[in-house]
């Protein structure tokens, strides 16, 4: 039967050294995928059609792509709409000549469910391969590639806060999604430090087939792609401010789970994370009603913004309405801009 694996786990996981290593091991990574730069030198091997996907499924949510909320998961499920089935049930059509399609997208956490009920509506077994990086490791190099040179410590430190935060949540969510399933762990560093008996251990667990026999000794192209050097950040939350009750939770998740990656059905490994899942929505309620007073603030600007905004219109000004071709364009630019531009820290 024809597979489909789903490549999952958070941003700057190792995501692309292993859709690309599947690909080069005979796999089919169906393109056009996104180029490389200096996050990642040798290319993402990410679907484009699978990232405009997860971004619609996102936006019809009312989710962030990558969203720390508790209750997520839930808005993706409700935005999961007939014409969007009927999206991914075509595509994974389109892909049907191919016996072993990879599709690898870390928004995919939202939409893991999805991708299996297209998988079985066109005959494909689906397969979760899961990667894990350490969250310090993850975070950090996060921080180095995506948080701007010469930006303050405030918001150095607000963006590894969120992205702890947003670990947390997609670990919880894409481990508990792919319970039952036919899935697998696999940490980063293993693959870097020697990818043949990663990929041993795939072709056994997951039933796929590849185009080499595994031998040592025997070069691969996998050898020319896979580079230890590849691993830029270590071990370590020294140099990242983020609150020790977030580190002591991100901790235990990442202990959960690398006991299943030797047992992806430990029965204690998931009670353990369901603790974990429970204490994160303790804290994030915690935070919101930190936030409480923030959040008012921000809806009585929005009103007050709002109500200018009609007196400009009554006295004359540019009527959404009424505007035309590039004035229609630059007024609801304009106002979207500044509705949506975040608050200051």
């Amino acid at each position: 039967m024809a597979t489909l694996v789903l490549i999952t786990g958070t941003g700057r996981s190792g995501t692309s050294t292993m859709s690309g290593t599947l690909h080069h091991l005979g796999l089919s990574v169906p393109g056009p995928h996104f180029g490389a730069n200096e996050s990642n030198p040798k290319g993402f091997f990410e679907s484009r059609w699978a990232v405009r996907f997860h971004k619609r499924l996102a936006e019809a949510a009312g989710i962030d792509q990558f969203d720390a909320r508790p209750q997520a998961m839930s808005y993706a499920r409700r935005a999961a709409t007939v014409e969007l089935r009927a999206q991914l049930v075509a595509r994974l059509q389109r892909w049907a000549a191919d016996d072993q399609v990879v599709v690898k997208d870390p928004r995919s956490v939202w939409a893991q469910q999805l991708w299996c009920d297209a998988a079985a509506q066109v005959g494909r077994d689906i397969r979760y391969l899961s990667m894990l990086r350490h969250p310090a490791e993850s975070i950090g190099s996060r921080s180095t590639y995506y948080v701007a040179e010469g930006s303050s410590e405030e918001r150095r430190r607000a963006y590894e806060i969120l992205s702890t935060v947003r670990w947390i949540n997609s670990q919880l969510v894409s481990e508990r999604e792919t319970r039952g399933r036919a899935r697998v762990f696999v940490q980063y560093t293993d693959l870097l430090e020697d990818w043949r008996p990663v990929a041993a251990r795939l072709r056994e667990e997951l039933g796929l087939t590849f185009n080499t026999d595994l031998t040592p000794g025997e070069h691969h192209p996998v050898d020319d792609f896979i580079e230890p050097a590849l691993r830029r950040h270590s071990v370590s939350w020294e140099g990242l401010s983020v609150p020790a009750p977030l580190v002591e939770l991100a901790e235990s998740i990442w202990a959960g789970l690398v006991v299943l990656e030797q047992r992806p059905d430990d029965a204690a490994a998931m009670a353990e994370l369901d603790r974990c899942s429970a204490r994160y929505a303790e804290l994030y309620a915690d935070a919101t009603a930190i936030n409480q007073d923030l959040l008012q603030q921000s809806r009585i600007a929005a009103r007050r913004e709002g109500a200018a905004e009609a007196r400009t219109e009554q006295a004359g000004g540019p009527l959404v309405s009424e505007a035309g071709g590039r004035d229609l364009l630059r007024e609801v630019g304009r106002r979207a801009a500044r509705r949506l531009r975040p608050a200051r820290l």
